[in-house]
């Protein structure tokens, strides 16, 4: 029997056309432009809560999937914070935690990364 793959909070940051990571500056901080998306979501997956850093505009919002089946929330963070998220099924909801910098290090792992993507993740993970 080929083993249970699980659902995880994946992140990726919006880049430029040289491929680094883009922001908005304010102050002394950097704003990073980022996609959260939760990768191996079960097909029957029909909805998908974000809950973010409780001092957000916005942080908790839910989902439907797109077209290709995926849940992708865009937003902008300086820092890291606990991610969840609860994907809604007819079964039940099945919750996911994580931290923004280790779904940000997990998404850019197997990757050769570019300096400025390195000191970005360096920069959320500091804040």
């Amino acid at each position: 029997m080929a083993p249970e793959i699980k659902p995880q909070i994946i992140a990726h940051f919006e880049m430029d056309e040289q491929g680094n990571p883009l922001f908005v500056k304010d102050g002394n901080v950097k704003h990073y432009n980022l996609m959260i998306e939760v990768e191996n979501s079960p097909p029957e997956a029909y909805a998908a809560t974000f809950e973010l850093y409780e001092d957000f505009y916005d942080p908790v919002q839910t989902l439907r999937p797109d077209r290709n089946g995926r849940f992708s929330l865009k937003t902008t963070s300086y820092g890291d914070y606990d991610v969840k998220v609860r994907l809604r099924t007819k079964e039940g909801d099945i919750p996911i935690a994580d931290t923004l910098a280790r779904a940000l290090r997990r998404s850019y792992a197997e990757s050769s990364t570019s300096p400025a993507l390195k000191q970005a993740i360096v920069d959320l993970g500091e804040n």
